[in-house]
């Protein structure tokens, strides 16, 4: 089962203004509306190359001047399909005769293996997003193949990137010559100054039949700015497969400082006018050790192994001249866990890096004093001067994936979730109650969940929502409902609107809007309808919902990780419209299986946000209107296999003028000029 990457988040979510808290945490108030923002609707950051590339399908004549494509999409293809694949063939090799130099024009006949019937003709596609959907055109066909050429204007020429996104297998002819992938979906080009020509071969998937191409700028580049205030790097270490774990968590706002987390055990706070980091915290396991422990020999070496690792981040804090010294703090971090597994192995082994790391997780605060919380099960309190007040350790068995609550703070309380759910006392750490939620045995224990939780008040009594669906009360954590038919790693955080609660499934796309009661009572007794949201478009593996729904007139705009946007009229209890978004999206594993970052309303407008540095800038409204398409191009692991487009997994957090957005590497301000 999957678990992604925005799952890195928690939603804090009133029931009743009048008695909510003055607390802060991921999407602000937890609703995802920031009605103060004022933020832009444009921004850029992308390479000279990619400013200058155009498209078009047909064969370029002289005064040809194609489309502009400055978020390296396509929009035109000529498509050849489908062709049968010959028993024991394979994609990389012909199907038909010198295909890798096919030059196709429209309406142009293409010789068919013998099976084939009649000759095929190449026609002409336009698209609205990147993806290029064959089983839409030609329904699904096991062992075929179908073809996509297009042609690309390239001002200056160059070295660039072309990636893929697809479920069976491809080939890909670069100006009549094989591209060699790396690991299969990245191909570096040397673009020729003027029109290049693009193939694509693309085998049917089992359960699908697609490919998204994408154009990068392939460094070094050098790149074009748009409202942009600045742009801060971070010091996450980059361990676990393919950067998993790096930009997660949403960053928090106390009056003019951003705070954050960085993996993998960093607590950071910037200068939200400069994006200077002022101050670096740690709290991983070695600083929640009780005193009895400390009394171990191998304390003190670990003790020692943490100076040198302070001493990193010191300089990183001080000057920000950081590559080399990732590398030597990712080994430190391994030598300090050999060392604390010395001391106790069952309560300092990290394990496996998680897939949203150990640093995932938003902060949330009352405006005095931040909590945290990490993947380690280390719980701590800081004031806003970066003054650690309490920290403790509570550590339970991993699960598949990692866990990825985000801590709640509610009636006083700091909530966690890592198989059971513990509340502390705020002010003193103290545990207040701790009640079992899932199985302490096996990877997928039933009940279990990848959402954040929410908080409800209800008749004056406050309450704690989970993603399975189970509500608990604050106080002292008496489960008072459950929604049977959540199933297993619910993933979306649960959203509470006035008086009602959404809650979304994963495998089944079940929507459940549930009626809470003017008065609380035990059990509580909810009025519920469902709405099944189903999707029928493209898509990688499971059409699941990663992000939180928006919810803001009646209306509730839900996100899928292939990037489909499902409004349902909440009062209709029915879906009014469903569209595949043009978010550039890009599959990859660690914590980004798909899109996850959660929309947000601020100006007026809908913001959501891709994985992949595309954005999007919409009317809510019963109707799609789209204002402007943005893209934030970067490229990040520099030299290593995964190199690539950095990826943007936490969802946006809006301050007067500007958007903060938190990438894997990045802190970005984008502000209008």
């Amino acid at each position: 089962m999957l678990k992604p990457a925005a799952l890195a988040v928690f939603c804090l979510l009133v029931f009743c203004a009048a008695a909510s808290e003055p607390t802060m945490g991921w999407r602000g108030n937890g609703t995802g509306k920031f009605s103060a923002a004022d933020p832009p609707v444009t921004w850029e950051r992308v390479s000279k190359l990619a400013k200058g590339l155009r498209f078009q399908a047909r064969k370029p004549k002289d005064g040809d001047t194609g489309t502009p494509m400055p978020d390296g999409t396509v929009h035109e293809w000529l498509v050849l399909g489908p062709v049968p694949l010959p028993e024991g063939a394979k994609v990389e090799r012909d199907t038909l005769p010198n295909e890798v130099s096919f030059d196709p024009d429209e309406n142009e006949k293409a010789a068919a293996p013998t099976d084939a019937g009649a000759p095929l003709a190449w026609t002409k596609l336009a698209t609205d997003t990147a993806w290029l959907d064959f089983a839409k055109l030609y329904g699904m066909r096991p062992n075929n193949v179908a073809y996509a050429c297009t042609h690309v204007f390239s001002e200056t020429g160059g070295p660039a990137r072309l990636i893929l996104s697809y479920v069976g297998g491809a080939r890909i002819g670069i100006n009549g010559k094989e591209g060699k992938p790396w690991w299969g979906v990245r191909t570096p080009l040397n673009l020729v100054k003027g029109w290049n020509r693009i193939l694509l071969k693309v085998l049917c998937g089992e359960n699908d039949w697609f490919v998204v191409p994408l154009l990068q700028g392939s460094p070094p580049t050098e790149y074009e700015e748009h409202n942009i205030a600045w742009m801060t790097p971070l010091p996450d270490v980059k361990d676990g497969f393919y950067g998993a774990g790096m930009g997660i968590a949403s960053p928090i706002i106390v009056g003019d400082r951003i705070y954050l987390h960085s993996e993998p055990h960093d607590f950071l706070c910037v200068n939200k006018t400069t994006g200077k980091i002022l101050w670096l915290q740690r709290h991983s396991c070695f600083e929640a050790v009780p005193e009895e422990d400390r009394k171990h020999p191998a304390w003190a070496r670990a003790a020692a192994v943490v100076d040198r690792i302070n001493g990193i981040s010191e300089a990183f804090v001080a000057d920000g001249a950081y590559p080399d010294l990732l590398l030597q703090k990712a080994a430190l971090e391994k030598d300090l866990e050999k060392e604390l597994r010395q001391i106790d192995p069952e309560k300092y082994t990290r394990g496996e890096v998680p897939d949203i790391g150990f640093s995932g997780f938003t902060p949330t605060t009352d405006g005095q004093f931040i909590y945290v919380w990490s993947g380690c099960g280390v719980t701590a309190c800081y004031d806003l001067e970066g003054n650690r007040k309490w920290i403790r350790i509570d550590k339970l068995a991993p699960v598949e994936h990692g866990f990825s609550s985000s801590p709640l703070l509610v009636g006083g309380k700091v909530v966690t979730f890592m198989r059971d759910l513990f509340a502390f006392d705020a002010a003193t750490g103290k545990q207040a109650w701790r009640i079992p939620v899932a199985d302490h045995k096996g990877l997928n224990p039933g009940g279990f969940f990848h959402s954040s939780m929410a908080t409800a008040t209800v008749g004056g009594v406050k309450a704690v929502v989970l993603g399975n669906g189970t509500i608990v009360r604050a106080s002292d954590g008496k489960v008072v409902f459950s929604t049977p038919g959540m199933g297993v790693q619910a993933v979306a955080t649960p959203v509470v609107e006035q008086d009602t609660l959404l809650l979304l499934t994963s495998g089944s796309m079940q929507l459940f809007i549930h009626k809470l009661p003017p008065a609380f009572a035990d059990p509580l007794k909810l009025e519920t309808r469902e709405v099944k949201v189903e999707t029928p478009f493209p898509k990688y593996f499971l059409p699941w919902h990663l992000s939180s729904p928006l919810v803001h007139e009646g209306l509730a705009y839900l996100l899928n990780n292939s990037g489909v946007l499902t409004v349902v009229d909440l009062e209709a209890g029915r879906i009014l419209y469903q569209k595949l978004l043009d978010l550039d999206f890009f599959w990859d594993s660690g914590a980004s299986r798909g899109i996850g970052n959660s929309p947000a309303l601020a100006g007026g407008h809908i913001y959501i946000f891709g994985k992949d540095g595309a954005a999007l800038v919409i009317e809510p409204g019963r109707a799609y209107k789209q204002l402007a398409k943005n893209k934030l191009e970067n490229m990040v692991m520099l030299g290593h296999w995964a190199e690539r487009q950095e990826r943007f997994l936490s969802s946006p957090v809006f301050d007067g003028k500007r958007i903060y957005v938190r990438a894997e590497g990045h802190l970005y301000a984008l502000e209008g000029k």
